[in-house]
């Protein structure tokens, strides 16, 4: 069935990388807090603010179908998508879907708080963020608290995603296999799409400045 249905390239160089990037850096995040490694949990948390602060420069300026004014959908669609999804009528486009949409706003959102809310945490003993000296014990302390709880948001967040992606198959609309090659089989318009090394570098640019002013 999808044989039919033309080759279009959908996510960017720097999508994919930040898609899988990020599955890593939330497995190094959760080892390294769990085991009290703060000195690489600072580090991976600067990568990460680094690809969440360009991933949002990429959601206003970057490829069209990366665009948040482009795939963010009126949420009151996602009922007659998950309709079209279990009857098998839904077909792929050239973007997220509307449900796609707004996990993907949810999960940015939390991850940013979770930037935030790291920045000004302490244990009281060893460790403190960078930013912790700025406020008073009190704050910290309610920070850090946030910073530990929403962590569970994100990981129901992240199982949600997970779960997501083998219902799909199991309708028989695949999505992982676009996020490693960026290429779906689909009649939607071709997107237009900027060169993802722009992203990447801009990454890395930012990741160095980030470790300048935050270590």
């Amino acid at each position: 069935m999808s044989s039919s249905r033309p080759r279009i390239k959908v996510w960017d160089s720097f999508i994919r990388l930040y898609h899988w990037v990020m599955v890593g850096l939330f497995g190094a995040l959760w080892w390294s807090g769990k085991n009290g490694e703060m000195s690489l949990h600072i580090e991976f948390a600067i990568v990460l603010a680094a690809l969440l602060i360009v991933r949002i420069g990429w959601g206003l300026f970057g490829s069209e179908n990366a665009r948040f004014s482009y795939f963010v959908q009126n949420p009151a669609k996602i009922p007659a998508h998950f309709s079209s999804l279990f009857r098998r009528r839904y077909q792929n486009g050239n973007t997220h879907s509307s449900a796609g949409s707004w996990a993907i706003v949810a999960m940015l959102t939390l991850l940013v708080a979770q930037i935030i809310t790291g920045l000004f945490s302490t244990d009281g003993i060893l460790f403190s963020g960078p930013l912790n000296p700025y406020v008073s014990s009190d704050t910290a302390a309610w920070l850090t608290d946030w910073h530990k709880a929403q962590f569970d948001y994100i990981l129901a967040i992240v199982g949600l995603h997970v779960l997501a992606v083998v219902v799909y198959r199991l309708m028989g609309v695949p999505l992982l296999s676009a996020m490693i090659t960026g290429y779906r089989n689909s009649k939607a318009r071709q997107p237009s799409l900027k060169s993802g090394w722009q992203a990447i570098l801009l990454t890395v640019a930012v990741w160095f400045i980030l470790t300048l002013v935050l270590k």
